[in-house]
């Protein structure tokens, strides 16, 4: 009997999930905003959710190959941002953060 593995195709209705990296010098820039840890966590939360499955969907900045995202407060008392992010076949890497006004 023959037995071999065929790998499947990836599902584009249930892609797979990459994991986030955040880099070491992001936890300083996100300790300058001076928002509680709790907020930023939701919003780290909020960024994975829309982005660790389809980061291709997202516009490239073409002078530094950064994609980038702009997630809208929800709930109301985290701050709006614009993260800056690469990524591979494995994971998201968090590469800025910056507050933006209302």
């Amino acid at each position: 009997m023959l037995n071999a593995v065929i790998p499947e195709l990836p599902n584009p209705q249930h892609p797979r999930i990459r994991e986030i990296i955040e880099h070491e010098r992001l936890a300083e820039v996100l300790s300058g905003f001076g928002v509680s840890g709790r907020k930023l966590d939701a919003l780290i939360a909020g960024f994975s959710f829309l982005v660790n499955k389809r980061p291709d969907i997202f516009a490239r900045e073409p002078e530094t190959g950064w994609s980038r995202i702009v997630m809208k407060a929800f709930p109301p008392d985290i701050p709006l941002a614009r993260i800056w992010f690469t990524y591979d076949e494995d994971y998201i890497y968090i590469q800025h953060v910056e507050l933006l006004e209302e």
